[in-house]
């Protein structure tokens, strides 16, 4: 008769059984997370990895030669004055983004609140309709708008007396005549999203409220504006890292960065660079540090607005 497992040999068995057991419950998570890991590594920490490397070399892309130049590429970056004059008009950009595409369709989603839901139908469909426009043929048509001679603005303007105003000429008026294109384009998705936001607040909560005593300006401040902070947060998110986006089509068509530079911001010269001037090594150090400003930008203003935003359980 064979001799059977001593005690103490089964409880080292069954207590090394349940440590992998630990281990594999640990690990499980990460197993489900593992596509979704391999394609962000893929096509977003490996590019940024990569755009690092290269920001420390000097070379062309037309030409396999490269020098190594390393942090002096940052050095000479920064204190380079058209590179300062690129990151002021990107901010630029971005504060008549802000202005444009997150408070304009905040405050008109709240003024169209409370109309039928056929006027809302019809607000909807007229807004977004830029949206689902190609971009290139809804920018293109602005250049008639923009035209100096016979464009509509500059139609309108003669009609009340007004001189004609080069728009995408004059440095003074090139960035919001581009930025007032990036506006009109994503109006209608944001006005959605806000829209959407702020018809999922409960109308228990109001109509409670109301019966309390509470007036409506009590109401929004008290009631719908904190339920309404998760969307007012997303909106303000994506605003800003994207802002500078939605203006790369507008000046790629309108301005090609021009007059002298005046309408580009920094993922156009990011573009112009790279795939212009084939300067690869400056392309992706101006991207590095787009990454940076963009990355800190987010995490700050998340940090500072997420302890006013509530969340429902």
């Amino acid at each position: 008769m064979a001799a059977q497992p001593s005690l103490a040999y089964r409880v080292k068995q069954r207590s090394r059984a349940q440590a992998l057991g630990d281990v594999g419950n640990r690990l499980l998570p990460y197993l489900y997370l593992a596509p979704a890991l391999f394609f962000i590594s893929l096509f977003v920490l490996w590019p940024v990895a990569r755009a690092f490397y290269n920001s420390l070399y000097d070379g062309n892309l037309l030409f396999p030669y490269r020098e190594y130049v390393g942090p002096e590429r940052y050095v000479d970056l920064l204190t380079n004055a058209r590179f300062h004059q690129i990151l002021i008009q990107s901010g630029y950009y971005l504060l008549l983004m802000l202005a444009g595409a997150f408070v304009l369709p905040v405050l008109l989603a709240i003024v169209t609140l409370n109309v039928t839901q056929r006027e809302v139908g019809i607000f909807q469909s007229v807004f977004f309709l830029p949206t689902v426009i190609a971009a290139n043929i809804a920018v293109s048509v602005w250049v008639w708008f923009y035209n100096p001679t016979g464009g509509l603005f500059n139609t309108v303007m003669k009609a009340f007396g007004a001189e004609p105003v080069t728009w995408l000429r004059n440095k003074d008026t090139v960035i919001p005549a581009v930025a007032l294109v990036a506006i009109w384009k994503q109006f209608g998705f944001h006005y959605l999203i806000a829209l959407a936001g702020l018809k999922s607040v409960p109308n228990d909560l109001i109509q409670a409220a109301a019966v309390d005593g509470a007036n409506n300006r009590t109401i929004s401040r008290r009631i719908i504006l904190p339920l309404f902070g998760p969307t007012a947060l997303f909106l303000l998110v994506i605003t800003l890292i994207q802002g500078l986006e939605f203006t790369f089509v507008p000046i790629e068509v309108l301005t090609r960065g021009g007059p002298a530079g005046a309408s580009s911001n920094l993922i156009y010269s990011i573009y112009q660079e790279g795939f212009r001037t084939f300067r690869v090594g400056l392309a992706s150090a101006q991207s590095v540090v787009l990454i940076v400003l963009f990355g800190g930008l987010a995490y700050v203003q998340y940090r500072m607005l997420e302890r006013n935003v509530q969340y429902d359980r």
